[in-house]
């Protein structure tokens, strides 16, 4: 399992040319938000050109798109998608130690309001992963659901129980254990369920209030996550090539997270 970060803090955070020197070995991309993100969209080109900058791999390409509203599937949504599919399948060939391009799937709040019928929510968000998954499998992609807690996939149980619905084999997780551990799902069993589905991990902390909800998300070592189990866990059941590193400000953050992240493999390997 090799360390990654995300794009975004290269330039601003760390130099291009000093990643591999700092133990990172690829990045996470983004496509621009939403059904009109197109033009927000990194071509080739650039894509081509920061990974020749950084000397690094394409950990993923990274999508936050809804798909489903309170009345079901968003087409415009699906389409848009299925359009960042044949984008990161354009990219083959720079994905590292993947097999495979990978997309991430990050869902957006789950719908709210008075007469939300979940079942309508469930079934549309079927409907929008399949057209989506089926677009992955003809274009050889494999889509990273990223489970968050306030969103349309809020926890492992949520997710296998879209599995069921959708079996196709482009449908996996992004495991970021912040996103929904403990509350939603403990952690090791939240690994162990996810395991032959995991393709891609993240890395990043959580702090709750008194009452149970979210106080803040950080970087590793900011909250109450524990790390060593997380990372025990995925050595475990779900040994994916790159964990991201996420949520850091500057880049004392940045070194202290990858310090405590190397620190717990370590322990793992002994």
């Amino acid at each position: 399992m090799k360390l990654a970060m995300m794009a975004s803090g290269v330039g601003s955070i760390v130099e291009p040319d000093e990643l591999r020197s700092l133990g990172f070995d690829a990045v996470q991309m983004f496509f621009g938000s939403g059904p009109d993100g197109d033009r927000e969209d990194p071509s080739i080109a650039e894509i081509d050109a920061f990974l020749r900058q950084t000397d690094v791999a394409l950990a993923a390409m990274t999508l936050h798109v809804d798909l489903v509203a309170a009345g079901g599937t968003v087409e415009a949504d699906v389409a848009r998608a299925i359009r960042c599919v044949d984008k990161t399948a354009a990219l083959e060939g720079r994905f590292g130690d993947h097999e495979t391009p990978v997309l991430i799937w990050h869902p957006s709040a789950y719908p709210d309001g008075p007469d939300i019928d979940d079942r309508v929510v469930f079934d549309g968000l079927c409907r929008a992963l399949a057209a989506v998954a089926e677009a992955a499998e003809h274009a050889g992609v494999r889509i990273a659901v990223e489970i968050t807690r306030s969103g349309s996939i809020g926890s492992a149980e949520s997710f296998l129980r879209l599995k069921d619905v959708v079996a196709s084999a482009s449908l996996g997780v992004c495991m970021d254990a912040a996103n929904f551990t403990p509350d939603r799902t403990p952690l090791e069993r939240a690994v162990r369920m996810l395991g032959p589905h995991t393709i891609i991990a993240h890395g990043k902390d959580v702090r709750f209030d008194p009452t149970g909800l979210v106080a803040e998300y950080g970087p590793v070592g900011s909250g109450t996550l524990d790390v060593p189990a997380y990372l025990r866990a995925l050595q475990a059941d779900a040994p994916v090539p790159y964990f991201v590193l996420e949520y850091y400000h500057d880049r004392q953050e940045l070194l202290r997270a990858r310090d405590i992240v190397n620190q717990s493999l370590s322990l793992t390997q002994r």
